[in-house]
């Protein structure tokens, strides 16, 4: 990848948001990776939790994507833009997804 376009796509999102991002994401899923490796019935408790964290991390994506997209809105930077809202829809959808799985699992464990 050239240099400048590595420049144009680091500058989407601001290190703190990437760090964030990173971290949350990161720390639940492995946090559900965890949980699934125990194949016991009584822990779909505890898989309903690790979705719905991984559903939260998600939802904080898009949402820190979603004002990295305003922002290069507001600079005219249309690429920028495009890319920030293509992502936070991503996020979007794998929060819906995780949530939606977090509440199929609770209704299970229950």
């Amino acid at each position: 990848m050239s240099q400048n376009r590595g420049r144009r796509i680091r500058g989407v999102v601001s290190l703190g948001t990437g760090v964030a991002v990173v971290v949350a994401l990161g720390a639940s899923l492995l946090y559900f990776l965890w949980v699934a490796s125990i194949r016991n019935a009584d822990q779909i408790g505890q898989l309903s939790i690790g979705t719905f964290v991984v559903g939260i991390a998600c939802a904080f994506a898009a949402l820190m994507l979603a004002f990295s997209m305003i922002r290069a809105i507001r600079r005219a930077e249309d690429g920028r833009a495009l890319l920030a809202a293509l992502l936070a829809g991503g996020f979007a959808i794998a929060a819906a997804a995780a949530l939606a799985a977090s509440d199929v699992l609770g209704k299970l464990a229950s």
